[in-house]
This record gives structure tokens, C-alpha cells and sequence, in this order.
């Protein structure tokens, strides 16, 4: 028997914070690995000519930043059970390629104070459309409730 597999998508900001946060909650709960995919895409080909060189950075540089965030955000939750992925790509390909075999995908998203619904990026908006597993979207302040009458959490 496959042990379940969770997805979260993070890139530092404190909605994939929350997000991964759940997903470890939702993990334990589960007995499920969780992956915690960081997507990144080198940007040093995006210089202007006239750009000073020392602004640029290498695409091994990059990589190197993206494996020290993803592996910081891991380490800082303290959770066995979940591990840091580094793909390169674009972060809504990278993650609808993660979904495959996936039981469960976790997102985070922002609330707009000048909006009465929270704000869906490209990446989330492309998940819900295309995943191949159930996307569950966070909320940063979201807390994982352990009841099990409680589909996907509650807000403290």
C-alpha cells in the first residue's frame, strides 16, 4: 500500500506559510508524506544589456537561494514527515506536475482588505482549474482544526 502524498506549493510568503503549516497539520492527521515544492525560474536572462554586472546573478546562484528558502521554511516547521522540493519552472507547471500520484494539493492565498473574497493568483486560479487531486486553499490566520466533522479548517 502507497503511503498518501500532500503537495503544498510555498515560496515565502505568509500564505504559503500558512499553507504549509495546514499541510503538515493535514499530514500527521493523514500518515501522509508531504512535499513542500518551491518553483523557481532564473531570472538573470531578464537583465537589460546596460544592467551592471554585479546586479546579475548565476542561474546556480538562484538555485542555491531557492534550496536555502525551501529548506528553511521545512526546517522551521519541524516536521519529519515533510520535505523540501526544488524544481525549476514556472510555479503553476512545476506544481500541476507535483499533483500527479498527489491526494491532496495546498495552496495559499491572500485577503484583500478592499475585497469581500480572497485574492486568487494566476498559480492558484490554474491549480483549481487543473489539478489532478483535490486543492485545498489556505488563508493566512487559517488553523487546521483536528475534528474530523471539519473538512478543511477554520478560521482563528
Amino acid at each position: 500500500m502507497n503511503q498518501p502524498k500532500i503537495v503544498v506549493g510555498i515560496n515565502g510568503s505568509m500564505a504559503s506559510q500558512a499553507a504549509l503549516r495546514w499541510a503538515a497539520a493535514e499530514g500527521s492527521l493523514r500518515g501522509a508524506r508531504v512535499e513542500a515544492v518551491y518553483a523557481w525560474e532564473w531570472m538573470g536572462g531578464l537583465h537589460a544589456h546596460y544592467a551592471p554586472i554585479a546586479s546579475r546573478t548565476s542561474r546556480e546562484d538562484e538555485h542555491r537561494t531557492a534550496l536555502d528558502v525551501a529548506g528553511q521554511a521545512v526546517a522551521e516547521l519541524g516536521e519529519r514527515h515533510v520535505e523540501p522540493v526544488v524544481v525549476e519552472g514556472s510555479p503553476a507547471q512545476v506544481l500541476l506536475r507535483a499533483t500527479e500520484g498527489a491526494d491532496l494539493l495546498v495552496l495559499g492565498a491572500h485577503e484583500a482588505e478592499s475585497e469581500p473574497y480572497p485574492v486568487l493568483n494566476p498559480v492558484v486560479s490554474a491549480c483549481l482549474l487543473r489539478a489532478r487531486c483535490p486543492v485545498v486553499v489556505v488563508l493566512p490566520g487559517m488553523e487546521h482544526d483536528r475534528r474530523p466533522e471539519v473538512l478543511a479548517g477554520s478560521r482563528s
